[in-house]
């Protein structure tokens, strides 16, 4: 009977354990997106030394990325100051 008691003990220690750690660790993972989910994030846009034509193939996603690359560069200029 003691060995059943002590038993049921541990189970429900590892239980409650077990359980704040899941939500300590779900909150700690879910933390940055709360901390985005309200932000406006503002897009500078840099003028474009060459002019596309629109009769030219451009490559758009290498656009986006380079202004990506530009506006996170500013970014991290402005925490950094």
């Amino acid at each position: 009977m003691k060995i059943f008691i002590l038993f049921s003990i541990s189970i429900v220690a590892i239980l409650i354990i077990s359980k704040k750690l899941f939500y300590s660790a779900k909150r700690n993972l879910f933390k940055d997106q709360s901390a985005w989910s309200s932000k406006d994030i503002k897009i500078k846009y840099s003028e474009s030394k060459e002019i596309s034509d629109p009769r030219r193939n451009d490559n758009f996603l290498k656009i986006i990325a380079d202004e990506s690359k530009t506006y996170l560069e500013d970014q991290s200029n402005n925490v950094e100051e």
